[in-house]
Order: structure tokens, then C-alpha cells, then sequence
């Protein structure tokens, strides 16, 4: 995301969860927040809960330099800690301001690629295991991960948003996951694939 976007104001604050009150002003202003979890995690999730108690619903990401960083047990402490979302950086401009717009509008965000073998710790930390999916679910929860409400859903399924809420809580159950954030966490590791986003009527 670029500084010099005009539709885009960013301030920064420093990693310190001491300087949160001093911050109030600009946390009082913020759309959304992010906090960079990536060199150290434990500060960053003092500044998470900090900001959380200054302004309890301000949307807040956690951004994790590289796959490596993500560790299940940090994930879900910022999920317990009422994270909205996850960020890496090898998102581009468009898909950061994308993913901070979404967080903004209080959808669940999930733009986090994981370490290859770290599946199965994080699935234990979020909400089960493996699972067998139907094409269907595929393309829903590659959805729900691009944090699109349910009526953005439906539109690209073509299904009505009762039905795309019906089968999200059925998958949510599933993955015995608490919230939106969850489930995504979960579908991430799931053989969801990157193509088709689901059934589509014959043209």
C-alpha cells in the first residue's frame, strides 16, 4: 500500500504497548488498525489488547512478515485476542488495501500464506483437521477467505445470502470454528485449490 495514495491515510505508531494512550488521538480517527506481529510477537500482541481496550471496536489485522513467523499458538492468540484478520507481505498494493478495506467493513480477513508442514499444528490450534470438501464448499470457503460478505457470495455463486449463511455455519461447525476468522484459518488448510469459486449454472 502506498503513502501517497489519496484515498489512503497511514500513520505509524511504534511497537510499544506503553505508547497506546499516547496514540489516542490517532487511534480515535483509524478506520482500521494493523499491528506488525512480525520480529516480536509477544510485544505485538500487548499492543493488540492495548489498542483493543482503548477502542474496543476498531477492526484490527495482525501482519506477519513470511510463513515462517505464523506459528499456530500466535494465531490463535491473537484469534482469542479478537483479531479481525491476518496479513502477510507478499500481498501487493491492491490486495493489502483490498484486505484493510474488508477489515474496515468488519469482514473477516485471511491473507496469510503458511509455511508448508505447518498444517497440521495449525488446524489443532483453529478448529480440526483435513476434511472432505465438495467442489461447492471449495469455492465457498476460497471465498470466505477473500473476506467477501455473504451477499458478495451469493452474487458470485448465484445463490440467495440465506443459503450461503446456512452453509457457512454448517462448514463453521464443521471446522469447530468459533467465528468467520476461524473457518478461514481452517480452510487454509484444506484441498481447497485456487480455481473455480464454486458452482456456476450451465450457460
Amino acid at each position: 500500500m502506498r503513502r501517497e495514495d489519496p484515498g489512503v491515510r497511514v500513520t505509524g505508531l511504534p511497537l510499544d504497548s506503553r505508547a497506546v494512550a499516547d496514540s489516542a488521538d490517532a487511534l480515535s480517527d483509524a478506520d482500521v488498525a494493523v499491528v506488525d506481529a512480525s520480529v516480536d510477537a509477544t510485544e505485538a500482541l500487548e499492543v493488540f489488547k492495548a489498542m483493543r481496550e482503548h477502542r474496543p471496536s476498531l477492526p484490527i489485522g495482525v501482519l506477519f512478515c513470511c510463513p515462517h513467523a505464523a506459528k499456530a499458538h500466535r494465531l490463535r492468540a491473537f484469534v482469542a485476542a479478537g483479531a479481525g484478520g491476518f496479513l502477510d507481505l507478499r500481498l501487493s498494493a491492491e490486495e493489502t488495501l483490498a484486505a484493510l478495506q474488508g477489515l474496515a467493513r468488519g469482514r473477516g480477513v485471511f491473507q496469510l500464506e503458511l509455511a508448508e508442514g505447518s498444517s497440521t499444528g495449525l488446524s489443532e490450534a483453529l478448529g480440526g483437521g483435513r476434511a472432505q470438501l465438495s467442489d461447492p464448499d471449495k469455492g465457498l470457503l476460497n471465498l470466505v477467505m477473500r473476506g467477501l460478505t455473504d451477499c458478495e457470495i451469493g452474487r458470485e455463486l448465484y445463490i440467495s445470502p440465506h443459503t450461503v449463511k446456512h452453509r457457512i455455519e454448517r462448514l463453521r461447525r464443521q471446522a469447530h470454528a468459533r467465528n468467520r476468522i476461524q473457518l478461514a484459518a481452517w480452510a487454509a488448510h484444506q484441498d481447497t485449490g485456487s480455481g473455480d469459486d464454486g458452482e456456476r449454472p450451465d450457460a
